[in-house]
């Protein structure tokens, strides 16, 4: 690092490349990028330097480039400055530099001592100085971590225009201006205009609906300074603050635990555990996993209960959040495979109309034709050759799937993820708030004879101690430690998540916490502790006795019973209750057993033995609404689905049984062991994969790439800031509920408002709509390309005149290639739609056998406008192939069966398209104005029946064997076949 003054105050850059042979100095300064206004102040000031004899500021890079002379006394106003154990880099989301310098080694705060950890920050209980406080803010830089700048303007209608068909038909434009047709090149230049700004009020539209989705976030913190409780903005804490902690809190910045009551923290965002993390100051392993390390806690998590104060050790870009945001950064989004497919046919695209346009050439010099004449005939053939409303079809197709998915409450960030949704053969959930509802709820009550019918069960308030069930939910909620408000007729509870369930179930079956808090007040508490998992809470109770009431770990409770409500505890009636017990966690239940007992009035501290064993309770997080019936869905057609979650394996492997999935369970030790397999090894153990547990962000992301390096098509859904790098890595990424964090939002191709699952297998639907309609489309545009193609090139080959003028084909392209293949790219899906497996992923979009039938249909319909320019010339070669073209749509369309399950939705949409078209080509051979812009004589009646001709022959073809019944039904399904996917066999 080196440091250096601007405007009378300190700043710091880092050396990128330094050549003292040529006398230039390259910095990388913190906050420069996209900074022009800084660049200029940067430029500046070292302009005014003696020696520098250039100095250019580049924001985009956010670098610094100084040229100075000889013998300058430049490196003497550049003070190097050894790095602070806590100036490491702010550096944010897409690896923006911060001061401070690079990212050094992240210190083990969770396993340092308290006093290490204070006297390593130089900090205190009491917390800093003001004046301290502010040295350090001016040190660190503000406690934010900046997003991802949106895309501008220039830079979405630039990405429209930067195509290759759109290059070759601006070039198209220019030849034409060369050759003195202004209008043709005019024309031209209009058809790429409309084409750029219908993808730039998409794109710019989407932009507008995800910025709908940001959320606000907490904007202050209780601090200490010098001792002193203050309220301070989020933004201006620094490491060595002491924040005081409730339950409640979104934690602003990575914190080491000074000292804790009760305290835990819900760290499911970041590590994807289900349950609230309990913290406590002690020191833990260096070597712990980020959700063992119970003496931190993390920006982005919140406080679940309890209280305490902690120490700030790490802010803005130097958290475990910026630190996926970091891993966010690195993951580059992989281009879809519609993006792969649709550049692939823009590649073949260019040859073919550099290639005919070069044909057309030579073949026009071999006739001795002038230059202008070549440049037009090859300007002709170019534009014939390119299928101008391609990115009007394509656009049309993911539009119309977008806006069905923003009906059902998904907004789709990327345009082409909506057809990527459809190619996807791997699902990879994350389990914790995606597949489940990150709340915990109470399954069953157990009093030793088996499940308890929560929905039917009727409690006794007067009769708590006499009655099983009453005491046992009654034991529930008076043993948890919850803080309960009223706001308005709403009960709110904060604690953690399974006393929360505690609490409403007995809410639920009819008891009233308030008077039972006052009939049975608290004496004391004695909380879990290390090797104790289990709470006991001593209360007064009506009469003037004094009880205890006990629940945890069923195998330590079991242990302190005595006797059960039925009698005493043997050893036979243990082994029973044991073998229960097992089979409740089994289920993939959270297990606890409840037990009780009176104590004399003097009772000092709760007994570890005498109580009497009550029951067992079992909580789980539960599916989400249509979790199970989604990977039923998914597997039905042709999906894996795999979990990942922060969770243990065995509640792990319940879920994915509650959800239909038998295959392996891997940690991230196993990943790592099974990531160095060889490849067809590799291949096997991934496909029998069906969960992966423990994992860490890095993980999912891992899996997710080890997934798409063998092939598949991979969609990530989450909510979780540690879903973030997974979401970014995959092919689609899905940020899935309201509640997701902004981050998985921000990355995400596609957010749901829903918490639904079975709006991604209908997603996955309108993908596969998109995919069979862009082939039906494809399959048009090129067969109807190709015809003019043959035409042109064909009468050029022959010696004859020109069929065509590029002004002509670009109108029979305006029509056939916009309203009939917009039309086609709308048709209705099939119903069975899902019933099918996925297209495989390196299918093209015009397969072997299709591009076959593109051409022997093209070169049919190059034969009847060959017919028409050997019966009336030019004019009826124009107007018999524009009807042709307009007919041969109705071959492409959908399978009947489809336009029968939504007539509203498509049935309509394809005549009244063509019939549209093909009014506007017969107002351009009727209409004065027009025939003179396209150069057409006056019709005659040989026009009109060219016309009709065309218009009907594609139907008469496909309908030839009418008088056979039998024949009527094979040529249903063969144009069925034809208009639907092409899957191999």
């Amino acid at each position: 690092m080196v440091v250096f003054l601007m405007d009378g105050q300190s700043a710091s850059a880092r050396v990128v490349r330094h050549s003292t042979a040529a006398r230039r100095l390259r910095l990388e300064v913190p906050d420069l990028q996209w900074n022009t206004s800084l660049g200029t102040r940067l430029e500046a000031t070292f302009a005014t330097w003696p020696g520098v004899e250039e100095v250019s500021a580049q924001p985009r890079t956010g670098r610094l480039l100084v040229r100075y002379a000889p013998e300058a006394p430049l490196l003497a106003r550049l003070h190097e400055e050894p790095e602070a154990p806590l100036a490491r880099t702010r550096r944010h989301h897409k690896a923006r530099p911060a001061p401070g310098g690079q990212r050094g080694p992240r210190e083990p705060w969770h396993a340092m001592t308290v006093d290490a950890v204070l006297a390593r920050l130089d900090g205190s209980t009491h917390g800093l100085s003001s004046e301290e406080a502010a040295r350090r803010l001016k040190r660190f830089g503000p406690n934010v971590v900046e997003e991802e700048t949106q895309r501008s303007r220039l830079a979405m209608l630039g990405s429209q225009l930067a195509t290759i068909p759109t290059m070759l038909l601006m070039g198209s434009a220019g030849a034409s201006a060369l050759a003195g047709d202004a209008l043709e090149a005019t024309a031209i230049l209009a058809v790429v205009g409309l084409n750029a700004g219908i993808g730039y009020r998409i794109e710019r539209r989407n932009q507008e609906l995800l910025a709908s989705w940001q959320k606000l976030e907490a904007g202050s913190a209780q601090v200490l300074r010098g001792g002193v409780l203050v309220t301070v903005l989020v933004a201006e804490l620094v490491p060595g603050d002491v924040v005081l902690l409730r339950a409640g809190d979104v934690l602003p910045a990575d914190m080491r635990v000074l000292d804790a009551h009760r305290l835990s923290a819900d760290e499911a965002p970041l590590t994807g555990e289900s349950e609230p993390q309990p913290k406590q100051p002690a020191p833990v392993d260096a070597r712990a996993h980020l959700a063992e390390r119970t003496s931190l806690l993390f920006a982005g998590t919140t406080v679940a209960t309890g209280h305490g104060r902690a120490l700030v050790v790490a802010t803005g870009a130097n958290t475990e959040m910026a630190r996926v945001r970091e891993l966010v950064a690195q993951e580059s989004a992989p281009t879809t495979p519609l993006t792969r497919k649709l550049g692939q046919l823009d590649r073949h695209v260019a040859v073919a109309s550099v290639g005919a346009a070069a044909l057309s050439a030579v073949v026009g010099l071999a006739h001795g034709r002038s230059g202008p004449q070549v440049l037009r005939g090859a300007v002709a053939l170019g534009v014939a050759a390119l299928p101008e409303g391609l990115p009007l079809v394509a656009t049309a197709a993911l539009v119309r799937a977008m806006q069905r998915l923003h009906a059902r409450g998904m907004v789709v960030r990327r345009v082409s993820a909506a057809e990527a949704l459809g190619g996807v053969t791997v699902i990879c959930a994350d389990k914790t708030g995606t597949l489940t509802r990150n709340e915990m709820r109470l399954e069953v009550l157990d009093l030793g004879d088996g499940s308890l019918d929560l929905s039917t069960l009727r409690t006794r308030p007067q009769a708590v101690l006499e009655d099983p069930p009453t005491l046992a939910l009654a034991l529930g909620l008076l043993n948890s430690d919850v803080d309960v408000h009223h706001r308005g007729k709403a009960l709110e509870v904060s604690g953690s998540s399974t006393e929360k369930a505690l609490v409403a179930a007995a809410h639920a079956a009819g008891l009233d916490g308030a008077a039972l808090r006052r009939a049975f007040p608290r004496r004391h508490l004695l909380e879990r502790s290390e090797g104790i998992h289990y709470v006991v809470s001593v209360h007064h109770a009506p009469g003037d006795g004094v009880v205890a009431f006990i629940k945890g770990a069923p195998e330590q409770v079991l242990g302190m019973c005595e006797r059960t409500t039925k009698g005493p505890l043997d050893a036979r009636e243990r082994e029973r209750l044991a073998r229960r017990n097992d089979a409740l966690a089994a289920e993939g239940l959270r297990v606890l057993a409840l037990a009780w007992r009176r104590l004399p009035g003097d009772e000092g501290a709760a007994p570890t033995e005498g109580y009497t064993f009550i029951g067992f309770v079992g909580l789980k997080d539960p599916l989400r609404e249509g979790a199970a019936e989604s990977v039923r869905q998914a597997r039905g057609a042709g999906i894996r689905t795999v979990i990942l979650t922060g969770d243990q394996p065995r509640t792990a492997e319940a879920i994915a049984r509650q959800v239909g999935l038998e295959g392996d369970t891997l940690t991230p030790r196993e990943l790592a062991e099974m990531l160095e397999l060889p490849a067809d090894a590799l291949a096997e153990r991934l496909e029998r994969t069906e969960v992966l547990a423990r994992v860490t962000p890095e993980d999912k992301s891992k899996l997710v790439k080890a997934l798409r390096a063998r092939g598949a098509i991979v969609a990530m859904a989450g909510d979780g800031i540690n879903d973030a790098p997974a979401l970014q890595a995959a092919d689609v990424g899905v940020a899935v509920g309201v509640r997701s964090s902004d981050m998985a939002r921000a990355v995400a191709d596609v957010v749901m408002a829903s918490e639904d699952l079975r709006s991604i297998m209908s997603a996955v639907g309108e993908g596969r709509i998109v995919q069979d309609n862009l082939r039906r489309a494809l399959r048009f545009l090129f067969a109807t390309n190709f015809s003019e193609m043959a035409l042109v090139l064909g009468a050029g080959l022959l010696g004859l005149r020109e069929p065509l003028t590029p002004l002509q084909l670009l109108w029979i392209n305006l029509l056939t290639d916009t309203l009939p293949g917009i039309a086609l790219a709308l048709e209705p899906g099939d119903p069975a739609i899902l019933d099918r497996p996925p297209a495989p992923p390196g299918m093209p979009l015009l397969t072997r056998r299709a591009a076959r039938r593109v051409a022997r249909d093209g070169a049919l319909m190059a034969g009847v406008g060959g017919l028409g320019l050997a019966l009336g010339g030019p004019p009826l070669a124009f107007g018999t192939l524009t009807a042709v073209q307009l007919g041969y749509s109705a071959v492409c369309r959908a399978p009947t069966q489809a336009r029968r399950h939504a007539p509203t939705d498509g049935e309509w949409r394809l005549p009244a398209f063509v019939g549209g078209a093909a009014a506007l080509h017969v107002a351009a051979l009727t209409f004065p104005p027009l025939r003179r812009v396209l150069g057409l004589p006056a019709p005659t009646p040989l026009t009109f029946g060219g016309l009709a001709l065309g218009f009907v022959l594609p139907g008469l073809m496909g309908a030839a064997p009418v008088w056979s019944g039998h024949a009527v039904r094979r040529v249903r399904r063969m144009t069925s076949t034809t208009s639907s996917l092409e899957t191999p066999p």
